[in-house]
């Protein structure tokens, strides 16, 4: 006998065989017809195949980069999925809103799965988020009493977890800071006039910049002798 397809917009089947392949959702009867002799008709037997469209997990998206303890949400262009992650010591992600929480540094990858039916396998897609730690500001060594405008010295800016972006300075105690353009980890200073803070900003990744501890150069004004009239 052969085979054939009532409908191969949704799947073919080789009159042979009887090897079918699904093209589009949807159900097709497939007829197996014997031919007649002798005058007799044709007879035929007919059988049904269902054809499920594959899952598709969509096109994820949602801020990849976070701070211990801070959050971010993915969000896929198709619903009705679940999310996980690869390293829950990084980050978790709530397994229905895709809203992560960042655990510790590190990158975790987040897999959002959409359940195929039908005989369908699954469908995944995967996106990654790096978690930074916050940073540790450092402290300065050492504070100074200098004379005016008859000083010099170098601050050294130890312990810091992170990127320095700057140095800072104030004379009024932090009113108004202004900054130095310094990423290094010393910052000198020389013929100060007037007692000065110094500090230095460190940032690391996206979360919050921090301050060092400061340090106060002490300033005394120049003691000049008067004198004696006789």
């Amino acid at each position: 006998g052969s085979w054939s397809s009532g409908s191969t917009g949704i799947a073919t089947i080789n009159s042979s065989t009887g090897v079918i392949s699904g093209v589009g959702a949807g159900t097709a009867t497939m007829t197996y017809t014997k031919t007649g002799t002798g005058g007799c008709s044709n007879a035929t037997a007919t059988r049904t195949v269902t054809v499920t469209a594959a899952p598709s997990a969509g096109t994820l998206s949602g801020t990849q980069a976070i701070c211990v303890g801070g959050s971010s949400t993915f969000s896929s262009t198709v619903g009705g999925g679940s999310w996980s992650s690869g390293s829950t010591g990084i980050a978790t992600i709530n397994s229905s809103t895709g809203a992560i929480s960042g655990v510790s540094a590190g990158t975790a990858t987040m897999t959002y799965t959409a359940t195929g039916t039908g005989g369908c396998s699954n469908a995944t897609a995967t996106r990654t988020v790096t978690v930074t730690a916050a940073p540790v500001g450092g402290s300065i060594s050492s504070a100074a009493t200098e004379c005016f405008g008859e000083n010099s010295a170098t601050l050294t800016l130890s312990g810091e977890t992170g990127s320095i972006t700057k140095w800072q300075y104030s004379t009024d105690n932090w009113s108004t800071p202004v900054d130095i353009t310094n990423t290094t980890n010393t910052q000198a200073y020389s013929n100060l006039t007037a007692t000065t803070k110094y500090r230095a900003v460190i940032q690391s990744g996206v979360c919050a910049a921090t301050n060092s501890t400061d340090i106060t150069i002490t300033v005394y004004d120049v003691i000049v002798p008067g004198i004696i009239e006789w």
